[in-house]
């Protein structure tokens, strides 16, 4: 088990019901332990699963929006100044004319947001005041005065701001993030396995080949031989050893060619599993592409409108769209005006001591409150919002179209692999039917040949036509296998026929 963020990645290691007798040695690279292995090693796989982890860390961070905040303040304040005339006149302190006081203030709180754009304040603030005038005022030595007050303040949107559309906004945008970050990986998931398992038929195909082409260098060495044979013998023209030797160049150039397609392949192997060079002593397992791809039964061509809705590329189009619905939504609410309701309670307590001061708070002996309204309005028009709004309509008619075009393109392409899959098997079928006979007319002619009623020429050639006909079939069933893997993709079967189950929690 491999926990990837929010997303457990599932490899299943073990082999088909089919496959379960004679499990191959652990140096047979089989198609489903060399899928497993790129989804497991694959660095281009490996940046999709950090890229979904990072969306899903984005839509943790949006999830803390109803989070209540705890705030504490204290402030220390001192002052040492000449009192105006004003400020004499109007106490009874007129002959003190030097303010000396500091004040201790303290105040904790707590902020919080409503879904309907509120934002609801409460917070108990206490302070105490040392000054002459306090002592002059009461004539008992006591310079303090302590005050506590309990306070309430809500600010409420009206227009601007109100209502999830506005205050959820960035927290719907990120969750459906999260989810085309899943979608992403599924997508890189799919595309690397059946690119991974294209190059995988492609070595296979190329492994096979080589003792094949192998064997007919041999024949066209044999066939120049009893080309030599019969001139000596005067039995054919001159020309017929020319034609024999240009032969077997053309099978050591074919030989050649395929030895230069499996260095190719081993090389994208050792890219996909991100292997050093030099790094990839295996053996390839030889499978039967006619029994896997004939084992199911054929799907309806309608059957793609059953298969759209697990294709990633239309499901990250289709989270797009109702992305640009949520920023649509949230622009239109910024064209409006800003009227906001503000209203504000609180109670509170005066003293000699905090103590005191405290005492009338809980009781609401002395309230204080007040019920506003704010606007704002832009001079001139909104035309930065109104914009904004306008281009956000724009983007979403993008993505509708982009999920249309997703969907009517998975339908095509969905009925053209299966089309594709069902010719490639039938074209197998006639590559077999082919070797078949030519294998019962090479028995004829060597039965021929020791009756001595047929040339060992023809032997040879009809040895030649058959491995040609060998190649043919290896070549159709690496196709075969190709269009089976490229519709396995299509239809969404292509991870769990291979062992990997992606399952998000």
């Amino acid at each position: 088990m491999r926990c990837v963020g929010a997303a457990v990645l599932l490899l299943v290691v073990g082999l088909p019901a089919a496959m379960a007798q004679g499990e191959p040695a652990p140096d047979v690279l089989t198609p489903r332990r060399f899928v497993q292995l790129a989804v497991d090693r694959n660095a281009e796989i490996a940046y999709a699963r950090l890229q979904s982890r990072i969306a899903d860390r984005g839509f943790v961070a949006e999830s803390t929006l109803y989070q209540p905040v705890s705030f504490t303040s204290v402030r220390h304040e001192s002052r040492y100044r000449q009192r105006t005339a004003e400020e004499q006149l109007a106490t009874l302190s007129a002959r003190t004319s030097v303010l000396d006081e500091m004040v201790n203030t303290a105040e904790t709180g707590l902020r919080m947001r409503a879904n309907t754009g509120a934002e609801i304040t409460t917070s108990v603030q206490r302070s105490l005041k040392r000054s002459n005038l306090i002592a002059s005022l009461y004539n008992d030595g006591d310079d303090r005065e302590a005050s506590a007050q309990l306070v309430v303040t809500v600010r409420q949107p009206l227009l601007k701001g109100r209502g999830t559309d506005a205050v959820e906004a960035d927290l719907r945008v990120a969750e459906l993030e999260r989810e085309v970050g899943q979608w992403t990986l599924r997508q890189q998931l799919l595309k690397m396995s059946s690119d991974a398992l294209v190059v995988y038929w492609q070595l296979q195909r190329a492994y096979r080949s080589q003792p094949v082409r192998q064997r007919l260098l041999e024949n066209a060495r044999e066939a120049l031989d009893d080309a030599r044979e019969r001139i000596g013998a005067g039995r054919v023209a001159m020309t017929v050893e020319d034609e024999a030797r240009a032969l077997l160049s053309m099978r050591e150039s074919e030989l050649l060619r395929n030895a230069q397609l499996i260095a190719e392949a081993e090389g994208r192997i050792r890219t996909i599993l991100d292997l050093p060079p030099g790094d990839g002593a295996w053996k390839l397992f030889d499978t039967a592409p006619a029994a896997m791809a004939t084992s199911a039964e054929a799907p309806a061509p309608t059957a793609w409108e059953s298969r759209v809705d697990q294709w990633p590329a239309y499901q990250i189009a289709s989270l797009r769209v109702r992305q640009n619905q949520h920023r649509l939504d949230f622009a239109r609410n910024q064209t409006l005006p800003q009227l906001d309701l503000q209203a504000n309670w609180g109670s509170h307590g005066l003293g000699r001591n905090p103590r005191a001061a405290a005492q009338p708070v809980p009781h609401n002996r002395y309230p204080d409150w007040y019920v506003g309204l704010y606007f704002e309005q832009p001079l001139g028009g909104t035309t930065r919002p109104d914009a904004q709004y306008e281009g956000q309509q724009l983007k979403l008619q993008q993505a509708e179209l982009e999920a249309r075009n997703a969907r009517v393109s998975f339908g095509n392409d969905w009925q053209a692999r299966l089309l594709t899959l069902q010719l490639a098997q039938r074209d197998a079928d006639q590559l077999r039917a082919d070797l078949k006979s030519r294998v019962e007319l090479l028995r004829a002619d060597e039965t021929g040949l020791r009756d001595q009623l047929v040339p060992r020429a023809r032997v040879l050639r009809r040895e030649a036509e058959k491995l040609e006909s060998e190649l043919r079939l290896i070549e159709g069933e690496a196709r075969l296998w190709t269009a089976l893997t490229q519709f396995q993709q299509a239809d969404g079967q292509l991870l769990p026929a291979y062992g990997v189950e992606l399952a998000w929690q």
